[in-house]
């Protein structure tokens, strides 16, 4: 059974770092190019879908890595569920307020380049910290 976590654990947490740095480091420089129109579309839409999902995936890779963390006692998945905790706990404190305001945004007058780019900044430190534990989890596996 601990070994089903650990790979569970491994197997959500990859692949939420890689959406995530995805995102950061591909699709929104490559949409903040789009004119205003285009560009509220995107965002505002992707906010709306992304942040009904992403909670679930937090969530259960926080989950796992805690169990992981009981079962094991090993320091550095104890450390992984640590910054995973930060992760979230940076999201909800702010950059779900900002990707709530963005994901209102209806009208071209509504766009704030200024608090996309905001949130896009809290989302390159949100990628670091989920990049850590995934680094954590794959040599405490070995």
């Amino acid at each position: 059974m601990t070994k089903l976590i650990e790979i569970a654990a491994l197997v959500l947490v990859g692949p939420l770092v890689g959406v995530e740095f995805g995102l950061a480091a591909f699709t929104n420089p490559i949409v903040a190019k789009l004119p205003d129109a285009a560009y509220r579309q995107v965002r505002s839409g992707g906010g709306r879908l992304l942040g009904a999902v992403m909670p679930f995936w937090y969530i259960g890779a926080l989950l796992l890595l805690i169990a992981e963390a009981v079962l094991f006692r090993n320091a550095l998945v104890v450390g992984a569920a640590a910054l995973m905790a930060a992760a979230v706990l940076l999201s909800v404190t702010t950059r779900v307020p900002i990707n709530n305001r963005i994901a209102r945004w209806q009208t071209d007058a509504d766009v704030t380049r200024e608090l996309a780019a905001r949130w896009d900044r809290l989302h390159w430190l949100r990628v670091a910290l989920l990049a850590v534990p995934f680094l954590l989890l794959v040599i405490s596996a070995r």
